[in-house]
């Protein structure tokens, strides 16, 4: 949806390879992050680990809210939202458990 229109207005063959590579270095990020929330819940232990998920998506969507902001607003860049959700739920979840 929004990868190939990116990398296809990058000219450069470099900055387009280290696209490429962000972009599938993060989504690998965002599976494993789900999976170990999965995981974690499931099982019903390391409170802390779930801690740090939830840390990481908060600073995700204070970085896109940032952002938005500064482009006009908080619709700007919607992507806030789910990341401040997944915090959100994370954070509940382990403060639930302990």
């Amino acid at each position: 949806m929004f990868y190939r229109p990116i990398k296809s207005a990058v000219t450069d063959k470099l900055l387009a390879g280290v696209l490429t590579g962000m972009w599938h270095l993060i989504t690998v990020h965002f599976v494993l992050s789900a999976l170990a929330l999965l995981i974690l819940g499931v099982r019903g232990q390391q409170q802390g680990a779930v801690w740090l998920v939830a840390a990481q998506f908060a600073g995700y969507a204070a970085i896109y809210l940032v952002i938005s902001l500064r482009l006009g607003g908080v619709w700007k860049l919607f992507q806030w939202l789910p990341f401040a959700a997944t915090a959100t739920l994370a954070a509940a979840g382990a403060l639930a458990a302990g």
